[in-house]
């Protein structure tokens, strides 16, 4: 099945640039709200207890008014007004204690715990958090000197209330701050919403600009974004110059690979008609030997220009691997074990023991050497051909000798170049194929003699895995 233009591929996952970004706002939102919340908590929590520590101090200066001394006794008699201004809830409970200046309890809940803190008795309160009886309570402890015979000092009041009404009252104060908060952060993600739509509004007009522009047209986009997307626009200018670079090429390399191929086929066809116009078997055995070379040379031709793309295309796209350049001296002896036969040639192989690596193409390497080995045996060799491989101080060597008469300094860059020959029946491919090659290896592609006077060609690579 062929998918439209925009559909998703099939199990990639998807996810939307603007649900993302609300998504993260959204968080933000809602930890702002929360410490908002909780602050608010924090803070009616204070408000109630400060309201109520008033009413817990209150009541119990009230009772502490009451105390007295009466023959080295202290007595109280407390209020019943004092204990009903906290029972504002029908849920809390009261509790009080009077201790006399010795410590002994005078009246209430002799359990009840008392404040601890560092203030000395006096006009001060003392106000804290306990647990008595199984509940949470709050506080408050206030003196009262008294001096009478045998009744001398300060007498302690404390009274305390559960925290119903104080729980009540905070979750009252936190719930009235609570929805304005909410409101505003509800009313801060629409606005949110709306701008991160109109944030994103360039990338549609990024989008629109590649819509409805004709499919040849790979000029630069020019569309009035702002700084932020500035490198996207820029990323997309420059894929399509790639884009437009590697189709021109191609398109160039098209075109002159027809031409090529014209002149070959030109020869076919008249060849061809040489035939059917030969009327004795000489002629007629000549004719068939011509076209049968020019066959030969069309498909020694259109097999050149195959590898020759091949050999561009790799360069471009395949990534480099580590590879033993031994290995790519083995497949290409094999590859030219065809052009060898009838030849009274000697191939020898001169490799180290060692692997010899390379970061490189397996398949345009062995393209490379075939090439170069093809080159040796059909146009210079006499009677050998060297193959070597050998790590030097330089890097890692691929070479190939022969005996032959090599090609002069002078031609050796015209040579390089696209259907350039120096020997009649040559496609003038096989030196532009090897030099691609070298360059997409990042590797030298040098003349260089061996010992014994023979010509060759050497690629140099280099050290460290070199990268394309």
């Amino acid at each position: 099945m062929t998918l439209a233009p925009g559909m998703p591929k099939a199990g990639r996952r998807r996810f939307s640039l603007f649900w993302r970004l609300m998504g993260a706002i959204a968080l933000v939102l809602l930890a702002g709200a929360g410490g908002l919340t909780f602050a608010a908590y924090t803070y009616a929590g204070a408000a109630a207890d400060n309201a109520y520590d008033r009413l817990l101090i209150g009541a119990a200066r009230q009772i502490a008014d009451t105390v007295s001394a009466e023959g080295g006794t202290v007595a109280v008699d407390v209020p019943i007004s004092a204990l009903e201004t906290l029972s504002i809830s029908r849920t809390d409970r009261v509790y009080y204690q009077v201790a006399a200046p010795d410590g002994m309890m005078v009246t209430g809940y002799e359990s009840l715990p008392v404040p601890l803190g560092d203030a000395e008795p006096g006009d001060g309160a003392l106000t804290a958090d306990a647990r008595f009886l199984g509940y949470d309570i709050r506080l408050a402890s206030v003196w009262r000197y008294i001096s009478e015979q045998g009744a001398t000092g300060w007498v302690r009041v404390t009274v305390a209330q559960t925290r119903e009404a104080r729980n009540a009252l905070t979750l009252e104060l936190t719930l009235g701050a609570l929805l304005p908060v909410l409101a505003m952060s509800l009313l801060a993600l629409g606005v949110l919403m709306v701008a991160v739509r109109i944030g994103l509004h360039p990338l549609r007009r990024v989008e629109r600009a590649l819509q409805h522009r004709d499919p040849n047209d790979l000029t630069p986009l020019d569309v009035d974004t702002p700084v932020e997307v500035d490198a996207l626009v820029d990323a997309i200018n420059r894929f399509m110059g790639r884009l437009s670079h590697r189709l021109d090429a191609m398109q160039r390399y098209i075109e002159t690979a027809a031409h090529q191929m014209r002149t070959p086929l030109t020869g076919i066809a008249a060849q061809v008609e040489l035939l059917d116009r030969a009327r004795d078997e000489p002629g007629r055995r000549a004719a068939t030997a011509r076209l049968r070379k020019r066959t030969s040379e069309v498909g020694r031709l259109a097999n050149q220009l195959l590898s020759h793309a091949t050999v561009i295309h790799r360069g471009e796209v395949v990534r480099a691997g580590t590879i033993d350049l031994r290995q790519v001296v083995q497949y290409a002896n094999a590859d030219a074990a065809l052009d060898l036969a009838g030849r009274d040639l000697t191939v020898r192989l001169d490799m180290p023991a060692e692997p010899v690596m390379v970061a490189g193409d397996l398949i345009a390497l062995r393209e490379a050497l075939r090439n170069l080995i093809e080159n040796a045996i059909r146009h210079g060799a006499g009677s050998r051909v060297t193959i070597g491989v050998a790590d030097t101080g330089q890097g890692p060597t691929l070479s190939v000798h022969d005996d032959g008469p090599g090609i002069a300094t002078d031609d050796w860059a015209r040579l390089l170049e696209r259907f350039v020959t120096g020997k009649p029946g040559g496609t003038g491919l096989g030196l532009a194929i090897v030099a691609d090659v070298a360059r997409a290896h990042k590797a030298q592609l040098l003349l260089r003699p061996a010992d014994n006077g023979d010509f060759g060609v050497v690629l140099v690579f280099p050290y460290n895995g070199g990268t394309r």
